[in-house]
């Protein structure tokens, strides 16, 4: 989507992202088939949100972590609704109705995985959960209703269902139990190839370079971590030497998840 926006500006002499948010959210909206129009629609919004920054990017230290989160059975989701009351962000449906809602969005970068996936909750008026969500395989959502279904299931995506709920859910126990691996920022490492995900969505990629995109609004990204020799005569005292620039996150809001070493703790995660 970020592309779709670059492209658009370049042929336009007004580039705001809300007037690309509005215009194609108008053109999403013609569209006779539902379920294109709703994938358009749910891929647009997601965008829009990493656009207003207001997306939180959480990544992952290990892999093993994205492999425990999504294996771990939910044994209610009483807390989780809790947690989405106290931290969520008050929202209307985008339809005539204006149902109110709780939102809280993730984009979730998981390290050597060709995957990208970004989602966000909705607690409803009713007290249920849904989770929609954007992959590079598609964009879709998981009521809490379905989840209990597909636990019935054998099949490929009954299991696909199961562990995307699984994970999106235990993410948030997990941060709220293990405030010690949770950090404020990237990952601490210097190696521009550890998250490779799909130019696609609100999925950031990792790059050397920063993208402009139009007007020039710079997409959220990783940007590494780089020595830099201080020239300016700004730098009365360490003018000449040479500094590392610690590795950041640009206009996102970023926290680094890691697996926690304490077995035992986990154990009572996990039961």
């Amino acid at each position: 989507m970020w592309d779709m926006y670059r492209k658009w500006g370049a042929t336009r002499k007004d580039k705001s992202g809300d007037v690309f948010y509005t215009e194609s959210r108008r053109f999403a909206l013609s569209r006779p088939n539902r379920l294109i129009r709703q994938a358009e629609i749910l891929s647009l919004n997601f965008w829009y949100a990493d656009f207003k920054h207001k997306f939180r990017h959480i990544w992952f230290e290990q892999k093993e972590l994205y492999d425990f989160l999504g294996e771990i059975p939910l044994k209610d989701l009483a807390n989780i609704k809790q947690y989405l009351r106290e931290n969520g962000d008050k929202e209307h449906t985008q339809d005539l109705d204006q149902i109110p809602y709780i939102k809280y969005s993730i984009a979730l970068h998981i390290p050597f995985e060709e995957i990208g996936l970004a989602y966000s909750f909705a607690l409803m008026p009713d007290e249920t959960v849904a989770l929609f969500f954007v992959s590079d395989d598609g964009v879709g959502q998981i009521h809490e209703l379905q989840y209990e279904e597909a636990k019935k299931g054998t099949d490929e995506s009954s299991i696909g269902v199961v562990r995307n709920f699984r994970l999106a859910v235990n993410l948030l126990a997990y941060m709220a139990c293990f405030p010690e691996c949770v950090k404020d920022g990237v990952p601490d490492t210097n190696n521009a190839t550890s998250y490779r995900v799909k130019d696609d969505s609100v999925i950031l990629v990792t790059s050397d370079k920063v993208k402009e995109t139009a007007k020039g609004t710079k997409r959220p990204h990783f940007r590494k971590g780089y020595f830099k020799r201080l020239t300016s005569e700004f730098y009365t005292h360490m003018r000449g030497q040479i500094i590392f620039v610690s590795e950041t996150s640009v206009n996102s809001q970023s926290k680094t998840v890691e697996m926690s070493d304490d077995d035992k703790k986990l154990n009572d995660f996990k039961n």
